[in-house]
């Protein structure tokens, strides 16, 4: 969740004088505090342009008149003076997307995340997003799009990006063709929907293998045995491993399994050996770091589906960016000692020759 933080700095273009507070027509707020005193212009920029009185009526909440579906805690809808009335993220995010000065935006499409969003989404100080997917490269435009898509036809806080559109299945099977960013493995892309989309429409994949549950969001989402995706991966803008390891983010998991990252290792949850060989883990993951399957344990479930051990380990079985340790391992393989560095691509002929 990204909500509207006292990081917010309306003050930047509501200030008395600002490029927002300058109609000398408007007799603009005086206030020492510059916080008070952008709040209350913004009150009489509305009422001069819309004609309201919202200055003579306060305090005021924005979201008396425009629906925000994050203050609906009962789920019942727009009601009263929301009723015709655009959405509170449509009119923010739509209205100011739009604005230009001098014939330049005021929030410029292609401009950093600090000129638009940070504008009045936590993130200067907050750092709500500092996951795997920032150190990945990514912003918050590849996964949203840009104030006007955002401010678009979309439901706000439900027409959001899914894990899908850029996780679009396994090294057999996934999306990519035209309009599609993809990252270098090829596997998965870097852009949760098609260049040239103005209305950022997130992609959907035909292969869920890392799809949420079906009409739900990530973080209402659940996989293995019901457990929730958040529970294994980490919360929306900071999925598990955080780039600082000293990070609170990553101490759960140092906690739980003795390493950053994913939640992965099968004896988090299931007693050492209690499992018997087996596919059916989190998105058909086979047994991790564990002899029995590394040391000969995995032959007759190539021989049985050669496509499953491909999805990750890469149709020439040399490897791919899923089948990478999420630690140090080291194993004894007909009768050699075999050792894998933490991120290495595990390959088919890292042990024996290729089948």
């Amino acid at each position: 969740m990204v909500p509207v933080a006292t990081e917010t700095d309306c003050q930047t273009c509501h200030a008395t004088g600002g490029i927002a507070a300058d109609d000398p027509a408007i007799p603009w707020s005086a206030l020492p505090d510059l916080e008070k005193q952008s709040k209350i212009n913004i009150l009489l920029l509305h009422d001069d342009t819309e004609g309201t009185d919202l200055a003579s009526n306060q305090p005021v909440l924005c979201a008396q008149c425009h629906y925000s579906k994050a203050l609906d805690l009962s789920g019942t809808g727009p009601s009263g003076d929301q009723v015709g009335h655009s959405t509170f993220s449509a009119v923010m995010h739509g209205y100011h997307g739009g604005l230009t000065e001098d014939g330049s935006p005021v929030f410029p499409p292609n401009g950093t995340v600090g000129q638009n969003c940070y504008q009045c989404h936590p993130g200067q100080q907050t750092q709500c997003q500092r996951g795997a997917m920032k150190t990945g490269g990514m912003d918050c435009f590849d996964c949203h799009g840009n104030m006007t898509a955002v401010g678009g036809a979309r439901e706000p806080w439900v027409d959001l990006p899914n894990c899908q559109s850029c996780h679009t299945g396994d090294a057999v099977s996934h999306l990519s063709g035209a309009g599609m960013v993809p990252d270098p493995s090829g596997i998965r892309l870097v852009q949760a929907y098609l260049t040239g989309d103005t209305a950022a429409t997130p992609i959907f994949a035909a292969n869920k293998r890392f799809a949420e549950n079906n009409g739900a969001l990530y973080r209402h989402s659940k996989g293995h045995s019901g457990i929730a995706c958040e529970a294994c991966h980490g919360s929306t803008h900071a999925v598990w491993p955080n780039a600082d390891a000293a990070a609170n983010d990553n101490v759960a998991a140092k906690l739980l399994q003795g390493h950053d990252g994913t939640i992965i290792e099968c004896t988090t949850c299931h007693a050492s050996g209690s499992l018997s060989r087996t596919v059916e883990g989190p998105h058909g993951l086979h047994n991790v770091n564990d002899t029995r399957w590394a040391d000969g344990g995995h032959e007759d479930f190539y021989e049985n589906d050669e496509a499953h051990c491909k999805a990750c380990h890469g149709t020439a079985l040399t490897g791919t960016v899923l089948s990478r340790t999420a630690a140090a391992r080291s194993f004894e393989v007909e009768d050699e000692p075999v050792s894998f560095t933490k991120g290495e691509a595990v390959s088919c002929d890292k042990c024996h020759d290729m089948p």
